[in-house]
């Protein structure tokens, strides 16, 4: 009779909660949609290109989410894209964290979001969040709630009316329906150490609904003035669509979807590595404009030179000398795009970031200190910096054995995880200040030093190799760097990686490490225009991954013509139009996942 009642109370809440989740769906005006994957994840890179939906009122969306947990306030863990569509400037970040804290942040861009497709990223780790806008991080955070959010969350896109108008603007209805689209998404497993920290694990082109990865949503909440229904999920042509719409109008009825490139390039960042100005732009550039010295304008020095440099985003100006105690600022303007009608640049100006000088020596966790520099903390905008870890500060009157730099030992940090620092593309010595002050014997602290990818110290062990209180230095000679950033990465097995300070020598000017893209490369596609098939032509000076991909004018890949790993030589492949519709294409030669050169082709039936 007890277990009865108990049953019939059960009954009876469970009843109550379907009666208020029907009367939410049956007091929403409109419809919106969800798609979410099946599978949760922690950490890792989440990429996607989208088009977002203009309208005020509303939003769409790219996002992580932790969901279906019994506490979902004390336990919310949440990291958003979300992109309102009032602006047409603006593209809104945001981590969620316990308690439903929310740490947003508004992001200006150079382009209108609802106009045509960009791509976007989340990076999440242990340590941090950051934020990417076409391939280039754009914004961090590093505080101590980023450490709360730990747990497993499922990838998200949704498109919806929130009812708090003083967010995303008041609602016009009449203006219904709206539509959000996705190209593509990718996941990248978090892998420090690796490459750029993170491995590619699957990418879907939503050439179909994969519905072992993803799930429709159908449900609804307080604040959302719409409920999400599986016709406004929508798969077409190889997109994803999310769909705004009244009840009566629901699923996509847009007609052809516009994917094409309408705006012009925009520079992300200048700086000077010795006299040179290095430009890195939003997109891959056309090589006479970018490589067209007027176009560029220096007040205070004279541009001697412009080219344009391998991967096609990068552009080199030859200067004359510079004052690195001066603040320079850089007009650009004309500069083009590849888009088959090449948009090209209005005046853009930008200061440019003077470089760091050498020897360079830093105080990892401390102040400006005779010729140290102070630490800081990594960000996208800095020159250098540490990510992970606390600081720890010794007493001023403690002494260290095997230095005469004992106020650098004075303060360290611990748990440090990476450190970068930008520099020209040159060869080094690098040398890591280290010392032992928590442990008095060996085994508690084991860890890993990693650069540019590759193991130097394995299981370093501070306390057996000097002792505690005493200086340990560790150099790695003739350090090699191409990308203009060195990258270490510090592993712990016991304890946690300890970090001083960081002396760096430069042994040599490296400008031959830089490819520049040569009109005479040879990568040739003939005949062209072509029908029924092509041949493709390159040259390849040392081995290398090769990756030769066609896409058409929307820069949308329509075919992987071949990869393989091969050696010095001369190929050709065989590009054959099965599939394709007359047209023009742009066919990539990538080398080691970097783009090499890029040619214009046209398929005639």
């Amino acid at each position: 009779m007890r277990l009865l009642k108990s049953m019939s109370i059960l009954s009876f809440i469970i009843l109550l909660f379907f009666c208020h989740v029907n009367q939410l769906i049956a007091d929403k005006l409109y419809r919106g949609a969800e798609l979410r994957t099946k599978a949760s994840f922690q950490y890792g890179r989440f990429e996607v290109r989208m088009k977002s939906a203009a309208l005020s009122g509303m939003l769409s969306s790219f996002f992580t989410y932790h969901d279906n947990d019994p506490d979902p306030i004390g336990n919310w863990n949440e990291i958003d894209i979300e992109i309102l569509g009032r602006y047409n400037n603006d593209v809104q970040f945001n981590t969620i964290t316990p308690g439903q804290v929310n740490h947003e942040y508004h992001q200006e861009v150079n382009f209108n979001p609802h106009e045509a497709f960009h791509v976007y990223a989340i990076e999440w780790t242990p340590d941090y969040v950051a934020w990417h806008v076409d391939s280039v991080e754009v914004y961090r955070q590093t505080d101590g709630h980023i450490q709360t959010l730990n747990l497993i969350q499922k990838l998200m896109m949704n498109i919806w009316p929130p009812d708090y108008p003083e967010w995303v603007g008041n609602f016009d209805d009449s203006k219904l329906s709206v539509y959000a689209y996705y190209d593509w998404v990718k996941y990248y497993s978090y892998t420090p150490g690796a490459g750029d920290n993170f491995t590619l694990q699957w990418e879907d082109h939503f050439d179909y609904w994969d519905t072992v990865r993803w799930a429709k949503a159908s449900h609804t909440w307080d604040g959302n003035n719409c409920e999400f229904i599986y016709d406004n999920a929508v798969f077409n042509n190889g997109y994803f669509i999310l769909c705004l719409t009244h009840p009566y109008n629901t699923g996509y009825n847009g007609g052809a979807i516009e994917d094409n490139d309408v705006d012009a390039p925009y520079m992300f960042w200048a700086r000077f590595f010795d006299n040179f100005v290095y430009i890195y732009f939003s997109e891959m550039l056309e090589e006479t404009s970018a490589e067209t010295t007027s176009n560029y304008i220096l007040p205070g020095l004279t541009v001697e030179q412009a080219d344009l440099l391998e991967g096609g985003r990068k552009v080199r100006l030859q200067v004359s000398e510079h004052d690195p105690e001066i603040n320079y600022n850089l007009v650009v303007v004309n500069v083009k795009d590849i888009a088959p009608e090449a948009n090209a640049m209005k005046l853009q100006q930008i200061i440019i970031t003077n470089a760091l000088t050498f020897p360079l020596h830093i105080n990892i966790a401390g102040n400006a200190l005779q010729s140290y520099l102070a630490g800081q903390v990594w960000d996208y905008s800095k020159e250098y910096g540490r990510t992970g870890g606390s600081i720890i500060i010794h007493n001023q009157s403690l002494n260290f054995a095997n230095t005469d730099e004992d106020s650098i030992y004075r303060s360290e940090c611990r748990g440090v995880h990476f450190y970068r620092i930008r520099l020209p593309n040159a060869k080094y010595n690098l040398t890591l200040m280290m010392a032992e002050t928590e442990y008095n014997s060996t085994g508690n602290r084991i860890f890993d030093i990693y650069a540019e990818g590759q193991l130097y110290f394995d299981n370093l062990d501070i306390y057996a190799e000097a002792g505690g209180n005493t200086a340990c230095e560790k150099t790695i000679t003739n350090l090699e760097v191409k990308d203009n950033v060195i990258d270490l990465y510090f592993s712990a097995s016991a304890g946690e990686a300890v970090l001083s300070g960081i002396k760096l020598e430069r042994l040599s000017a490296g400008i031959k490490n830089e490819y520049i893209i040569p009109s005479g490369f040879r990568f040739n596609i003939y005949p062209n225009p072509f029908n029924p098939a092509a041949n493709i032509a390159y040259n390849l000076e040392s081995a290398a991954e090769v990756d030769i991909n066609l896409f058409n004018i929307n820069g949308r890949r329509v075919k992987n013509i071949m990869k393989a790993r091969q050696h010095t030589g001369s190929y050709e492949v065989k590009l054959n139009a099965a599939g394709l519709s007359s047209g023009i294409y742009f066919c990539s030669l990538n080398l080691d996942g970097n783009t090499r050169a890029v040619k214009k082709v046209v398929y005639i039936k």
